[in-house]
């Protein structure tokens, strides 16, 4: 019973001392996921390293680069070939997305395909940027040792027409 007395103080003393602003993080200012919104696709436009930014490694994982789309108001996203615009989706190019709360990690859940959920780095999201980052095997070959790849995509302006595989009403449902 003394312990639970002296764990108990030592608690509310701590409360008092330690307002809870003082633990809370705010959420980085450039993540905002309705800037997804702001185009409708985002290209692929530089693939690198963790601490070789100014080398551009875009051959090296081309499973990363592509055309995308972002639906913010249904969560749902769709990747695509930069040459042709036909989808990814049956290879786990399609399905839904979240955004942590904290803005901190970007999550896929594909409909289809062999990856069930990717965890990703949010680095910086606005209306003209969205890049994010996470741990692969170098050049994405499967034994190699684990390097962190920064993808960054701007709005897409080209004249690559997409072909989505996404029916319009496929919607989250319980």
């Amino acid at each position: 019973m003394q312990k639970n007395n002296i764990t108990s103080t030592c608690l509310l003393l701590a409360a008092l001392f330690c307002p809870l602003g003082s633990f809370a993080q705010q959420a980085p200012a450039t993540a905002d996921t309705r800037a997804l919104a702001s185009s409708p696709q985002w290209l692929t436009t530089k693939v690198y390293i963790e601490g070789a930014p100014q080398t551009d490694v875009k051959a090296n994982y081309p499973g990363v680069v592509g055309i995308s789309t972002w639906d913010p108001e249904r969560n749902r996203y769709e990747f695509f070939y930069t040459d042709t615009g036909n989808s990814k989706y049956d290879n786990g190019g399609g399905g839904y997305f979240f955004v942590t709360g904290d803005q901190k990690s970007h999550i896929l859940v594909p409909d289809v395909g062999p990856t069930k959920t990717v965890v990703r780095r949010l680095e910086k999201l606005n209306p003209n940027e969205f890049t994010y980052s996470r741990e692969v095997p170098r050049d994405m070959i499967a034994n190699n040792p684990l390097v962190r790849i920064y993808v960054v995509h701007a709005p897409y302006t080209g004249t690559v027409e997409t072909k989505s595989t996404i029916k319009p009403d496929t919607n989250i449902t319980n």
